[in-house]
């Protein structure tokens, strides 16, 4: 046995396993749950941030059409009070809290652990390595698919504020004399 050397102990066997295990981690093949790597995903884009300025910029953009309504039909001008009472119902109903995780649960259905990884990864380093072009070329080219449920998800998860809008204009109007 003096003379026999385990394959552990072999010159650069070592060296060859920590490189095997890195590049292993390093090319985003062994990733976590995929839920979690979804979240992740979605904080690494700032989705939160731009979907909640999206529903703001569109939440006034009705408002602003409810009001143009009200004016051109009545002569009033919505009071900016209730215009900020509207708002705060698209800003409940549209807030990002309420659709983060089905968001999170479509992308780790649809996607695998490697492509979340990869997404993760180019998100982060704004780059897609060589040998992963065309895993990232699969991924863009179901986008489109992503996409629809997402937005299906959230028409479904979305709460009805123009009743209440309709609701509070026409106690305004009333409370006018209209």
């Amino acid at each position: 046995m003096a003379g026999r050397v385990s394959r552990w102990h072999r010159p650069g066997a070592g060296i060859r396993v920590f490189l095997g295990l890195l590049l292993l981690f390093s090319q985003g093949t062994v990733r976590g749950d995929n839920l979690a790597d979804a979240y992740t995903l979605l904080r690494t884009t700032e989705v939160a941030r731009e979907f909640e300025l999206a529903a703001r910029h569109q939440a006034g953009n009705v408002i602003r059409t409810f009001s143009s309504i009200v004016a051109t039909s009545t002569d009033y001008e919505l009071p900016d009070s209730l215009q900020q009472e509207m708002l705060l119902c698209y800003e409940e109903a549209f807030a990002w809290h309420r659709f983060e995780p089905g968001i999170a649960m479509i992308f780790a259905q649809t996607l695998s652990a490697e492509e979340l990884g990869l997404l993760i990864d180019f998100f982060n380093d704004k780059s897609v390595p060589p040998p992963m072009i065309e895993t990232f070329r699969a991924v863009i080219s179901r986008a489109e698919e992503i996409e629809r449920l997402a937005m299906d998800y959230l028409v479904k998860q979305s709460a009805d504020c123009e009743q209440a809008n309709v609701a509070l204009i026409l106690k305004f109007l009333s409370d006018q004399g209209s």
